[in-house]
């Protein structure tokens, strides 16, 4: 297989197993790794539990990768200023020396990623790092725990799973905590109304406040932050987390001539741009669902894994294709799993589907057998052909294992029927006979009968 030239810009999970998987189809490829970091790589899911203390120091989220082992270069606090495909180069700066360095390239990978939305209101971007603060990589996250061991009350905007597992996380250090949502419910993208309440709930009950459906509209302050005002309203406040989202990087795509899709980079199923030889993965890329082919974004360290395989390998001389992501997720908020898969009611609907859906609660073991904790599953199915097309679950466990079954029956084609039919292992001590899973189907079954 011949020698090619690989350059990777991004050093996450995708860039990461994309090099690796490159390596692994053809040995001989030259690969170099560009990066504005000053370390390789660190989980971005582990910073709340970092904040929280669950996990001790930043530094064990911050990972040093064999790159060099494999024969690969690594140019790390480097900042890539053009992909230029005429002439088939990646121009670089070095950000310590600002030596400028052009690299040539067969092929390249874009794994850029994304960067935390600020909202564009009075105060946001004034108050940046003077009690406002985003969650994206350790050096944010730990100022954040420094500047919160001055605070009695803290503001986070955004209930996503940034937002609420970094509010569960400072509320654990007995910080008065409330979330600012401007959709009505939490995790508003996965999970639909009546499971939101179940968490709102239990975040109440562990003392956090919740305004959902509200906008935030001012930050106040003198030196630092010392109010914030939310439909109208002043509330007193020490501290801002925005976690409102993320936008993705594109720039260096689109100054390339990539094109772009509804909100990131447009690729094929070989992760492939419109420009031969250059392929984007993870956060910067558009996706589609497999359910029904349209267009998706799927911002998760699993998507950009999966994504970065399938890249590696095309970049290499290979052959790999990507399918599309479902978006299968968990989120541990305070005691809570919450997990999700497929569509939600909202987006069935806007996708043109009418759905049945099948509901059920029960506890994860029998009720004579101690430590059961009660979980909700929630099964949703297309009405005309009964195919599952959605699944969520939440519980103080095995909300995640239920989902993941629902991925695979989606992934599957399996309808309702197929699912409910499913044998699944029983012991008294770590299921029950008879699971709300299977009882959420048995319910959309009847549904579909009438």
């Amino acid at each position: 297989m011949k020698s090619t030239k690989i350059i990777i810009i991004g050093l996450g999970v995708g860039g990461f197993i994309a090099s690796k998987t490159a390596k692994k189809v053809n040995p001989d490829v030259e690969i170099t790794i560009i990066d504005e970091k000053e370390y390789d790589m660190f989980s971005p899911c582990g910073l709340p539990f970092v904040m929280e203390g669950v996990v001790d120091e930043f530094d064990d989220i911050i990972h040093s990768l064999p790159i060099e082992k494999m024969d690969m270069v690594k140019l790390l606090k480097h900042k890539v200023t053009l992909i230029d495909p005429d002439n088939k180069v990646v121009n670089a700066v070095d950000m310590t020396t600002n030596e400028e360095k052009s690299i040539p390239y067969d092929s390249v990978i874009i794994a850029t990623g994304a960067s935390p939305f600020v909202p564009p209101i009075p105060g946001a971007h004034e108050y940046m790092d003077k009690g406002v603060f985003v969650v994206s990589n350790p050096e944010n996250s730990k100022a954040i725990v420094e500047y919160s061991k001055n605070v009695s009350h803290t503001t986070v905007v955004g209930a996503g799973a940034i937002g609420l597992e970094t509010a569960a996380a400072i509320a654990a250090h007995d910080i008065d905590v409330t979330i600012v949502e401007m959709l009505p419910n939490s995790f508003p993208r996965a999970i639909d109304p009546d499971i939101a309440r179940i968490l709102d709930k239990s975040l109440k009950k562990s003392g956090i406040k919740l305004m959902m459906g509200a906008s935030l509209e001012k930050v106040s302050g003198s030196d630092n932050v010392t109010s914030i005002t939310v439909a109208g309203k002043e509330i007193k406040t020490d501290m801002v987390i925005m976690a409102a989202g993320v936008r993705p990087n594109l720039e260096l795509a689109k100054d390339a001539g990539c094109a772009l899709g509804n909100w990131a980079i447009k690729t094929n199923t070989k992760m492939e741009t419109s420009i031969p030889g250059i392929y984007a993965i993870g956060d910067c890329v558009e996706t589609v669902s497999p359910i029904n082919h349209m267009p998706w974004m799927s911002q998760l360290a699993t998507t950009a894994y999966r994504q970065g395989i399938t890249a590696g390998t095309n970049a290499a001389g290979g052959y790999d294709s990507f399918e599309g992501s479902l978006t299968t997720f968990v989120s541990v908020v305070g005691n809570m799993e919450v997990a999700a898969t497929g569509f939600n009611q909202f987006f069935a609907k806007a996708a043109g589907y009418e759905v049945v859906i099948g509901k059920a609660s029960g506890l994860t073991k029998p009720d004579w057998y101690p430590g059961g904790k009660e979980v909700t599953v929630k099964v949703l199915a297309d009405a005309r052909t009964g195919k599952v097309i959605g699944g969520q679950a939440i519980g103080e466990e095995g909300a995640a294992a239920r989902v993941n079954l629902i991925s695979v029956a989606i992934k599957a084609g399996m309808n309702v029927h197929d699912l409910y039919g499913v044998e699944l292992a029983y012991c008294p001590a770590v299921s029950e006979t008879y699971g709300p899973l299977s009882k959420a189907c048995e319910f959309a079954i009847r549904k579909l009968k009438k």
